[in-house]
Parts: structure tokens; sequence; C-alpha cells
């Protein structure tokens, strides 16, 4: 996802109120000259919002190699702002997009929850996120072969799927989560330039923006640790995540799967909730068997095998529906 990096921003100013040091200005030489990015994601506009956005960019970047021709400085050239343009202003009939070098667009998603509720939202490799009450979230219908971006705004409750060939990134305000499969709560507070992260399982990293002259920062939280930064300098020790925060974090989702000596039409009637599957040519046959099993923060294919092997049953999976078959329990 291409981003006008926050200390590029400020340079630029320094560039227009004159104030810009040789060393500053070839930072800012050197941004300028760099190739088009092969991938553009633009999320959030309706196609009307994106084309004047897409606009007041083009005009922001000519306004400022006009500043600099008419103060004798050669600084933008004419041919790079003209590539941008042309680059951009052959998207305009596209709300989100994703050249993939084969002629395939990607659609873009866009989901807003509720104030007071939790929205859920399975992603195209299965993840998934809980959106929660009055937050956005941003997202391609299909993922690429080698990564997964999405955007955040407000607050999620996220359920990745293992995948090591292709990293999750999250974009959301001045901060960048990155994970490769692991479950996590993630709020973002834009305004306050604030981030709380409380990791449920696996590692998760997560990189603050450079301001100004300011370097970038990094974080890796793992399991059941929480960030929450602040506003000042220093850098911030991670807490422990007590077994009370797990359970206000995860209400209202289907998170929690962890079964004791559980029904397992109970457990399929949860996987139906959770997944939005269906089970099919069910006739009670397993109506006997219980099955201990903590399947929390785990796939449905995942979660499938090991409910199977409990009740030495098959399983088929096809688009949407379920098929248990064979076993039982005595």
């Amino acid at each position: 996802m291409e981003h006008i990096p926050e200390n590029i921003k400020f340079l630029i100013l320094k560039f227009q109120n004159g104030s810009i040091t040789d060393h500053e200005k070839r930072m800012l030489d050197n941004w300028y000259n760099e190739e088009l990015p092969d991938e553009l994601y633009w999320y959030g506009d309706t196609e009307s919002e994106l084309k004047n956005r897409i606009e007041t960019n083009v005009r922001f970047r000519t306004a400022v190699e006009d500043r600099a021709a008419s103060a004798g400085r050669s600084f933008i050239p004419k041919a790079l702002v003209a590539s941008i343009a042309a680059f951009f202003l052959l998207c305009f009939s596209v709300w989100f997009y994703k050249w993939q070098g084969q002629g395939e667009f990607i659609e873009a998603v866009s989901v807003q929850s509720k104030n007071a509720g939790i929205t859920k939202v399975i992603l195209s490799d299965q993840t998934i996120v809980w959106l929660k009450g009055n937050s956005k979230l941003n997202y391609p219908k299909h993922f690429t072969d080698k990564i997964r971006e999405v955007e955040l705004v407000g607050e999620a409750l996220f359920e990745v799927t293992k995948d090591k060939s292709r990293p999750f990134v999250i974009h959301a305000g001045e901060y960048t989560t990155r994970v490769l499969g692991t479950s996590f709560n993630l709020k973002v507070i834009p305004d306050r330039g604030l981030l709380n992260l409380d990791v449920l399982t696996g590692k998760v990293e997560v990189t603050k923006k450079g301001t100004g002259l300011t370097l970038e920062k990094k974080y890796t939280v793992v399991a059941n640790e929480s960030l929450h930064t602040t506003n000042a300098a220093s850098d911030l020790p991670t807490k422990a995540i007590s077994d009370k925060d797990k359970e206000i974090l995860s209400q209202g989702t289907q998170y929690d799967m962890n079964f004791v000596s559980t029904p397992i039409e109970d457990i399929m009637k949860r996987f139906e909730q959770k997944f939005d599957v269906t089970f099919t040519g069910y006739t009670g046959e397993y109506r006997s068997c219980k099955v201990t099993a903590n399947l929390t923060d785990q796939s449905l294919e995942t979660s499938l095998k090991i409910i199977s092997m409990s009740i030495n049953a098959d399983f088929k999976i096809d688009k949407k529906e379920i098929r248990l078959t064979g076993g039982g329990c005595f």
C-alpha cells in the first residue's frame, strides 16, 4: 500500500517555506525520483471522491514543481509529474484496484460496523475479523499471491489464517501491523496517534511511522501480552493479559471455541455460526458423541479435522456445505 511518508510530508512543507537544508533536499529529491509502485491500493472512496482526491494530489505536485521552477530550483521532473497523473487518472473508473500485471483488477470491499455491535467479516483467505462498534474495514475481495493487506479504522479482533508465504498486513493510522497467522485485538485512535494491541496467540510486529525527522518505531508483542502506546517518546514495556481481559476482548464474538465434553450437535451449530457454513445430510447419527477440544483460533479445516478424528468420521467441504460420514460414538 503506497502512502506519502510523514517525514516526506514534513520535508515538502519545509521546501515550500524555504527552510529546507541541502541534505533534506537531497532526501526529497531521492524520494521523488523513485520508480512508480507496481502495486497501488486506494481505500474508502466512491468513484467521484477518488477522482477528486487524485486531481488534488496531481495539482499539489504540479504546484510544488511550479514553485520550484519560479525559485530557480530544479526539483521535480515534469515527466515524473505527468507519469503520476497519467497513472492515477487511468484508474478513475474504479473504487479500489490492484494491478496484477495480467489485466485483472481486484474489487474492493468496505464494511462499516454499527455503533453498538460487532460485525463479522470473513476474508478470502478465511481470516475472520470481528469488527467492533463504529469501526471500518477496507479489504480486497481477493488477496494476491504475495501479500494480504487490509486497512482498519477503529477496533477489531483478528483471527488471521496461517500462511507463511503471505504476510498479513494491517494499515491503521500511523501504525502498520504485520503477522503470519495469529489472533489479536487491535484498536487505533488516529486523532491521538495511539494504539492498543492485545495479542491472544502467536506474535505481532507493529511499526509506527516516523513524523518529521523522528525515526519510525518497531514493537514486537507475543501471545498473552499487550502494548498500549502513549504520546511519550520513550519505548513502552508490554504487559501481561489476564483471562478476564481475554474474556472482555472476545465478548460478542465466536472467538472462544474451547469445548469440554460438549455434544457434537452443539459444536456443529457453533461451526455454522462462526464460519457461515451448513452441515448437510446429517440425520442424528452422532447425537451421542461428546467432544473435548480447544479449537480457539483454529481454521475451519483444522477444526473439522480434529472433530472428525475424535468421532472417527470423514468430512467433505463443498463451498459452504459440510458433510460428515462414517464413524460414530457407542
